[in-house]
């Protein structure tokens, strides 16, 4: 009996066009993987890995070929379907972790599980489980910016692994990991395939595991090729003057399609005015030379103490102090309250933020309308002291009546600006920096039942929908 592989390409290409030609990132590919494999795609940087992966994942379309998923082209399923596949069936491990910044650990890995249909208590444990599997249990309840970024890769693998998917498509997953923790990625992925239930195609650069692989695939310029490998491990260094004939092999080479061409800047004739400025400066720095030395070390040092506290400033304003969104709420059918708060990291060190002045737009016809609030305006105009206590700012905001952009059905994709300056001292002596904040949310639509929105979305019948969701800034 014939087995049918859980994703498929079929002379798979992906090219797009620049002005010197046209660059095929993935050119004529045919890979076949089955439930349970483990396929590793390995390969110079440049030479398509991750479009490929994209491609198997249904993130993007080809331009030639057909790619498909258990035995469907991703072109040929309707938006629930494929939304169902990537909830239910599908485990992305990116380069990039893409956590939720406003949710906490525990929520980032339990939200799939909601979407998917998951009973709450279940998707917690199980978000514990996979946490304490990845080494970190007791940061549970940490924000994405409290991690490091290899932290942050380990929490989106709890999160890739909380569904239990049928394929898991990884992209460097060891990228940024010490020593200890990719042995435990490793020994994580190695269960995985030794249980023979899950398919994994990971990208990697890492031999350790491409070692896990059933199957190494190397790329070049887009294409599968045969004969190639990891190359090996403690290799001798270049000897000296042999590095540019090497150039030529050690990176992925230019696409075969794209024009050659000399540099040039974007403009000529700069030189006409350049050399007269040069002239110009050099007869003033000469004039300037008599100037005495004492009085321009002491300007040296007011200039360097200036930007000493104008980086502490930027350091409290950014670091230290963290605004978010906390809660989104319906009062009825068109009048909802966004609360923001304010956090001080640092409570030793009381920041004075004046403000925020804040405004709510929702996207409609791919643009940003601004919408009504009832915040004071007063309110901008407010210093208050963040210390050791969150500092909560409702802002009310009203919807009219029309239809709106809906990137998830049934919800609205709204943005909340807040702009704020912030000081160390009360009475805006100090050094001031005023920061910006966009924050985006995707608020569902009150005029929809619960059971609307799970057939819109093909959720499952008892699957949790959130009245809002935290987005990342986009």
């Amino acid at each position: 009996m014939t087995i049918q592989p859980v994703i498929e390409t079929r002379n798979a290409g992906l090219a797009y066009t620049t002005r010197r030609g046209t660059i095929a990132a993935v050119d004529d590919v045919s890979v076949q993987v089955a439930p349970g494999e483990c396929v590793a795609i390995c390969g110079r940087s440049g030479s398509g890995k991750s479009t490929l992966l994209a491609l198997l994942g249904g993130l993007c379309a080809p331009t030639s070929g057909t790619v498909s998923f258990r035995g469907r082209p991703w072109t040929s399923l309707r938006p629930h379907e494929i939304q169902a596949a990537r909830v239910e069936q599908i485990g992305f491990l990116l380069q990039e972790s893409v956590l939720l910044p406003g949710l906490r650990v525990i929520d980032n890995v339990m939200l799939p599980q909601l979407i998917a249909g998951r009973d709450r208590d279940a998707a917690s444990a199980k978000a514990q489980e996979m946490l304490a599997q990845v080494g970190l249990a007791e940061r549970w309840d940490a924000y994405p910016a409290e991690l490091s970024g290899g932290q942050q890769r380990r929490v989106a693998l709890a999160r890739t692994l909380a569904t239990e998917p049928r394929v898991i498509l990884a992209d460097e997953p060891t990228n940024d990991l010490d020593l200890f923790a990719e042995q435990e990625i490793v020994r994580i992925l190695s269960e995985i395939k030794a249980a023979g239930t899950t398919a994994i195609v990971v990208v990697t650069h890492d031999p350790a595991v491409a070692a896990i692989a059933d199957r190494q695939l190397w790329m070049e310029r887009g294409r599968i090729v045969a004969g190639g490998g990891m190359p090996a491990i403690g290799r001798p260094a270049i000897p000296p003057g042999t590095r540019a004939a090497t150039a030529a092999t050690a990176f992925e080479p230019p696409p075969p399609d794209l024009a050659a061409q000399v540099p040039t800047p974007e403009s000529t004739g700069w030189w006409r005015t350049a050399v007269p400025f040069a002239v110009g400066l050099a007869v003033a720095v000469a004039a300037l030379g008599g100037i005495d030395r004492i009085v321009a070390h002491r300007q040296q040092q007011i200039v360097e103490t200036f930007r000493q506290q104008q980086r502490l400033a930027e350091e409290m304003a950014l670091q230290d102090l963290r605004a978010d969104v906390d809660d989104v709420t319906t009062t009825s059918d068109d009048q909802f309250t966004a609360t923001l708060f304010l956090e001080n990291f640092r409570p030793d060190r009381p920041l004075h933020v004046l403000g925020p002045a804040t405004s709510v737009a929702v996207q409609r016809d791919g643009r940003w309308e601004s919408l009504p609030t009832a915040a004071a305006r007063e309110a901008s105009k407010e210093i208050r002291e963040v210390g050791a206590d969150r500092v909560v700012i409702p802002v009310a905001f009203s919807l009219p009546d029309g239809r709106y952009d809906e990137l998830l059905r049934g919800y609205l994709h709204i943005r909340i600006s807040a702009t704020m300056v912030v000081s160390d001292r009360n009475d805006g002596t100090g050094d001031l920096f005023e920061r910006a904040d966009a924050y985006y949310v995707y608020l569902r639509d009150p005029r929809l039942t619960e059971d609307e929105i799970r057939a819109a979305n093909a959720w499952a019948p008892k699957a949790t929908v959130p009245s809002w969701i935290a987005m990342p800034a986009h």
